[in-house]
């Protein structure tokens, strides 16, 4: 059985604090970041087993993302650049995307439904009747990071205020499972698998303590959701998410002016 959590941003506040208490000790450059963006999930199987010998597979099932509209894609991030090693860092990542998987397509389906083999296609709205995760396709990521500093030859600069960086991490998916279909209902946040992701971006000082920046990342998760009346949904989603936001920094650097 997979764990159910009341609310992800739990998870992601414990995290948080670890992170904190970290920073203390290493008397690291802290930051914290807030995001909004655009997700994209490429088509995805979607394994359903309920039950009285049903077991059944949907081929390439198609997701909407609706990134901006409410619940907003959105995402926050708290970590910190090593003091000694100021290139590195590492970081708790929260990413609140969405799902919604197109009801009316119609997809190849396989296997067994109330022990009768099924080989064909068929309409997803035939098998269900609400299929997302729209409270959240919830990505929980420890990450590491890397940026690239001082790009100038002097303190004056504009290529100084640029830090291009990269990271990849992994953690935890926490959907909010919205699944309805043989009349039972399933609506609840889960600890539903493992996930990862990677990318890059490029961060522009605006002020010692505040920047923008741009991002690209890749994720994946491995979603495995207990459902209403017994039974599973297994999908493996992977997501393209372009996000752009602002970072304040605390306990800043050593700049060239500063040396």
């Amino acid at each position: 059985m997979r764990k159910q959590t009341t609310d992800p941003l739990a998870a992601s506040i414990v995290g948080a604090l670890l992170v904190m208490g970290s920073m203390g000790a290493a008397r690291a450059e802290l930051f914290i970041s807030g995001y909004l963006g655009k997700a994209s999930t490429l088509d995805s199987d979607v394994e359903l087993t309920r039950p009285g010998d049903t077991n059944l597979t949907f081929s390439d099932v198609s997701w909407e993302d609706d990134s901006f509209y409410n619940p907003l894609y959105y995402g926050y991030r708290l970590g910190y650049w090593f003091k000694n090693q100021p290139r590195w860092g590492v970081a708790i990542d929260f990413t609140h995307a969405k799902m919604y998987g197109e009801l009316e397509k119609t997809v190849d389906v396989s296997g067994v439904r109330n022990g009768t083999p099924v080989s064909g296609q068929e309409r997803l709205d035939d098998t269900f009747e609400s299929l997302s995760f729209s409270h959240g396709h919830n990505l929980l990521t420890l990450n590491g990071i890397y940026r690239w500093m001082d790009l100038g030859t002097s303190p004056e600069e504009f290529l100084n205020r640029l830090q291009p960086y990269i990271l990849a991490g992994l953690g935890l998916a926490i959907p909010h499972v919205e699944v309805t279909l043989d009349g039972d209902q399933t609506e609840a946040y889960q600890t539903a698998g493992w996930a990862a992701q990677a990318g890059g971006g490029l961060d522009v000082d605006i002020t010692r303590w505040f920047s923008l920046f741009a991002e690209y990342r890749l994720s994946y998760a491995d979603i495995e959701a207990d459902l209403q009346g017994g039974g599973t949904l297994k999908t493996e989603p992977w997501t393209h998410h372009f996000t752009a936001g602002i970072t304040f920094s605390f306990f800043h650097y050593q700049t060239k002016e500063e040396k």
